[in-house]
């Protein structure tokens, strides 16, 4: 007994205990790494990659944090926004990367990752609730259920549910914000949330708060956690290991060594992303062309010129689609309507009815048969050699002046309100969401000058552009159905077409108006014949040459394009004061509307000035 008292705690320290323990940690680790991990990562570099790494690899395994350092510019985000699916392969082989994401196949599709981005991303038509309610109904949670959810989710990220529940994205602070988007990733179960500089805008109490709670993920739901931020601080408290409280972020990949064992202890993991030789080095992977970086859009008759370019090149083929389609369907309506009209019938009988006593009297005698025969006959032939050249005259003389002074710029201007006032409402509204107005303000440039001036130059120039284009297009389709119509030829019908797009001035003399004009203005004597008179002259000159088909056409569509801009930028800079995200549509929809109003309000005014025409 004295024997294995005295000897038996020295043999258990020398041999036995060693032995068991040993036996212990080799089965803990051997089933630690046989734990698949969440994703594995493999990058290697290529021709003009951003980082000189020659392979950048790395595994997620639950409660994991890896961190991507580097300078700027290095590649750090862009390899992070493939890791969460929102870049492809092709972007990354632009960049010089050929990657590879492995997820475990076990985890589904809708568990795998998310994100949290440096600008808080959320629904801004919607409350934090019905956020996070998306989230929960995306991944199939409904009912009850996802309403009790919706409640601890918001409270799990340091939200009160009552207090901000019902606020809009707007009226968050960033933290709070920050906070929600958060929340949306937890409602999905995320395994793997990408932080792409989540701290950047918030004071230090509020970034503070989410890494606490991102720590919170890891330790209390296993979350793992990929990292690109430059706060070092903020890195450190995320990368610690909450249950010893001994770990420090480690650097190359290598595992955090806090002299705890690996069943207590968070893995963290930091990789390093060297840049790439510099731009200046030519003999680089990433040399750079010497050529000089684009300065276009810095002067007005550059942004007159791409706004000019946008709006002729992308709304033409609408434009002519539309008036070609209306033009034929006017056409053979107009053409199959006129072809029906048979005269010949009702002139007859009114012959039979005046011409019979006419002839009675100046004969004296009862009517001759054979003499109103013959008379019929004369009638019915001249009828039918006049009445198809009349009909010819009328289809084309009629169908031209319709386009050209009505239906043409009429709906070439309705179309302009959504393509170039939608356009351009959507451009200013985008801006002063996304606060580039105040920026343009603090740089001492008007955001007016900048945007409104080249656009209206540009719709000023494209407005007569797409509307005479789509009106030669709807009178070319004019053309096809007069010979099937017995409306005459093809050539015939150009011929009537230009004699009524271009016709003859009956009261304009070009050289009588410069001085009927400076005496009007200066109020004294037109000359010798009446005032009044000479006035009226004026007046019928200048309204004959408004109208003039070509300029009537021109100066309605240069008329609608100005209401078009200037509604567009009323409705953007104007109506809605306090612009965000989710006032953009509220902003296009409002220009299209209110434009269209007024462009049908002036093609009125313009039709009482076509009624002062003398034709």
């Amino acid at each position: 007994l004295i024997f294995y008292l005295l000897v038996g705690p020295w043999v258990w320290n020398q041999f036995c205990g060693p032995l068991f323990f040993s036996n212990y940690l080799l089965q803990l680790k051997v089933r630690n790494s046989m734990a698949p991990p969440l994703l594995s990562f493999r990058a290697t570099r290529g021709e003009g990659c951003p980082f000189s790494n020659s392979t950048v690899e790395f595994e997620l395994r639950p409660g994991s944090c890896v961190r991507l350092a580097g300078n700027s510019g290095c590649g750090k985000t862009t390899l992070a926004m493939f890791v969460a699916g929102l870049s492809d392969h092709r972007r990354l082989q632009n960049l010089g990367i050929a990657a590879k994401c492995t997820w475990e196949p076990s985890i589904p599709q809708k568990e795998r990752c998310g994100a949290l981005f440096q600008n808080t991303t959320l629904l801004d038509s919607m409350t934090v609730a019905g956020n996070v309610a998306v989230a929960l109904q995306a991944c199939g949670r409904k009912g009850s259920e996802a309403t009790l959810e919706i409640k601890r989710l918001i409270e799990a990220v340091g939200l009160d549910y009552a207090r901000d529940a019902h606020k809009r994205p707007s009226q968050l602070s960033g933290g709070m914000a920050r906070r929600a988007s958060l929340a949306l990733q937890l409602a999905q179960r995320k395994r793997v949330i990408v932080l792409d500089e989540p701290f950047v805008g918030l004071d230090p109490e509020a970034a503070g708060a989410v890494a606490q709670e991102l720590l919170r993920l890891r330790r209390d739901l296993g979350t793992a956690l990929l990292l690109v931020s430059h706060e070092q601080d903020l890195v450190a408290l995320l990368m610690k290991d909450p249950k010893t409280e001994g770990g420090t972020p480690t650097s190359n990949g290598s595992p955090n060594d806090g002299g705890s064992s690996e069943a207590h202890r968070l893995e963290n993991f930091e990789v390093a992303l060297l840049p790439s030789a510099p731009h200046g080095d030519s003999s680089g992977p990433n040399r750079s062309s010497t050529r000089p970086p684009s300065l276009w859009g810095l002067h007005l008759w550059e942004r007159f010129a791409g706004k000019l370019a946008d709006y002729v090149g992308w709304s033409l083929p609408l434009i002519m689609l539309g008036l070609g389609a209306c033009g034929l369907a006017v056409a053979m309506l107009s053409a199959d309507l006129i072809a029906r009209v048979d005269v010949t019938d009702p002139v007859l009988k009114i012959l039979d009815r005046e011409v019979r006593p006419l002839l009675k009297m100046a004969t004296g005698a009862e009517e001759n048969p054979m003499m109103l025969m013959m008379v019929k006959l004369k009638v019915k032939t001249m009828l039918g050699a006049t009445i198809p050249k009349a009909k010819a005259h009328i289809y084309c003389h009629g169908f031209a002046r319709l386009f050209v002074l009505e239906v043409g710029p009429l709906l070439t201007g309705l179309l302009m309100c959504g393509r170039l006032g939608g356009s351009y409402a959507g451009q200013v509204a985008a801006m002063r969401a996304s606060s580039q107005d105040q920026l343009l303000r603090t740089l001492g440039v008007s955001p007016v000058d900048f945007t409104l001036v080249p656009a209206l130059m540009a719709a000023l120039v494209a407005g007569p552009i797409l509307t005479a284009c789509g009106t030669a297009f709807a009178l070319g389709l004019g053309g096809l159905v007069v010979s099937s119509r017995n409306l005459g030829t093809f050539e015939s019908y150009l011929e009537g077409v230009n004699a009524a797009v271009l016709p003859e001035y009956v009261r304009l003399d070009w050289a009588e108006l410069p001085r009927l004009a400076w005496g009007l203005l200066l109020g004294g004597h037109l000359g010798e014949d009446d005032s009044a008179a000479r006035a009226a002259q004026l007046q019928d000159a200048l309204v004959e040459a408004a109208t003039y088909p070509p300029v009537f056409l021109c100066l309605k569509a240069a008329t609608y394009a100005l209401v078009i801009l200037v509604t567009a930028e009323a409705s953007a800079r104007l109506v809605w004061r306090d612009l965000t995200p989710k006032h953009v549509p509220g902003a296009i929809t409002t220009a299209v509307v209110v434009a269209g109003l007024l462009v049908i309000l002036a093609d009125w005014a313009f039709s009482q000035l076509l009624l002062l025409r003398t034709w």
